[in-house]
């Protein structure tokens, strides 16, 4: 008999845990009810429920489980199956003809494309959604009009949900080695995976400027991507972070589009090519504040300001702004694999045109590779690509 589940999370909408707690969720297909702590008295009925201050708080038959973490660790260790009513099944002790590493557009597509080629696939991850999760809105994916990160990757998980696409999640890949022409993938949960071949889709993060206003008011007039959302603040008031290539390129952007731009680096001079510094100088709608760095992000709802510290004599300017981009790159998620394949400076995985790495049997798609451009669209395209370049090497 089904076991009968009332399942509630407790969350508010900018938490990037109550997205992920939620996309797990969906991902073993629950139900469950969505609670608002910023509604009525809900975050006093959640202190009182489970002795806890922080968002996500999951609920199963009026049982407790704490946050995010709580639930991954029970999905580690076997509990949170046997929580309800399922069975347990340990995927490492079947050998696979792919493993894909990771969970955002890459790793979702490679697996629909392996999935649908008749590969024996077993997708491991840590997380859901990959840095995606977390956007906010999304109006430059095909079809996909006005839509969020969050709901993107639940359309993501909905479609792959129809193959027979095994699954581990909360697992994070500490290593990849070779053995007798095969690779064995290691976990964080001391647990070891055999596969034919690997696609390593485990993304890059943000960097982020460390403060805590950032982090709430992500979405909210903090972003870390001109591409995707500077359209939102045409014609307004806008800072970025980021004198490299990236933040030139996306003062420039903003500027076209009829933003008045303060560019802030914290090194003496921008970093970025020539050519773009000469356009940012060039510019009337672009301010440069080099040797300086954000000291405040205020706001609670929505930005409002931020606060510019000259780093050469501490004095302060506020700045009424309505967006501020932080573009001060990305780091690839690469650690695990940094002795088995070839990485750049900046530590992603160098590929070739068919998704290959240096090691035979390896591919890369996605931000955790050397592709120049980290866009959502296009990393959904390179893991159909790395599926379809596996398929010709396990026919």
């Amino acid at each position: 008999m089904k076991k009968e589940l009332k399942i509630e999370v407790y969350s508010k909408d900018w938490c990037p845990y109550c997205k992920k707690a939620k996309a797990f969720l969906k991902s073993k297909g629950l139900e469950f009810e969505e609670i608002n702590i910023n509604e009525a008295d809900n975050y006093e009925i959640m202190k009182k429920r489970t002795s806890n201050k922080t968002v996500p708080q999951i609920i199963i038959n009026d049982k407790s489980l704490g946050g995010y973490d709580d639930i991954i660790e029970l999905e580690k260790n076997g509990e949170f199956n046997q929580l309800i009513g399922r069975e347990n099944i340990d995927y490492s002790e079947e050998e696979w003809e792919l493993i894909i590493l990771g969970a955002g557009p890459a790793a979702l597509n490679a697996s629909l494309y392996a999935a649908r080629k008749g590969i024996k696939v077993l997708l491991l991850t840590k997380d859901i959604g990959g840095q995606v999760i977390n956007t906010d809105e999304i109006d430059n994916y095909l079809g996909k009009a006005g839509t969020t990160g969050a709901d993107l990757v639940y359309d993501f998980w909905s479609h792959i949900s129809k193959y027979d696409i095994k699954t581990v999640i909360g697992e994070k890949a500490t290593a990849v080695n070779s053995k007798n022409g095969q690779k064995i993938i290691k976990t964080d949960n001391d647990k070891e995976y055999l596969t034919k071949t690997v696609i390593i889709a485990t993304g890059a993060k943000k960097r982020r400027l460390g403060m805590k206003q950032e982090y709430v008011l992500s979405g909210k007039g903090v972003h870390y991507c001109t591409n995707c959302d500077g359209f939102l603040y045409a014609e307004q008031a806008v800072a970025v972070v980021g004198g490299g290539n990236s933040g030139l390129e996306g003062a420039l952007d903003l500027a076209k589009i009829g933003c008045e731009v303060d560019l802030i680096e914290i090194e003496p001079s921008l970093m970025g090519d020539e050519y773009l510094q000469e356009k940012i100088y060039n510019s009337d709608k672009i301010e440069v504040h080099t040797s300086a760095k954000v000291s405040e992000i205020n706001g609670e709802e929505k930005l409002q300001s931020i606060v510019v510290e000259s780093l050469n004599d501490s004095s302060q300017k506020e700045l009424d702004v309505d967006a501020l981009f932080i573009e001060i790159g990305l780091i690839a998620n690469s650690d695990f694999v940094s002795d088995m394949v070839k990485l750049n400076q900046q530590k992603e995985i160098i590929i070739n045109e068919k998704n290959e790495t240096s090691e035979k049997g390896i591919w890369a798609a996605g931000d955790v590779s050397n592709i120049m451009d980290k866009q959502i669209i296009i990393s959904a395209a390179e893991g159909a690509k790395a599926a379809l370049r596996v398929n010709q090497h396990l026919a």
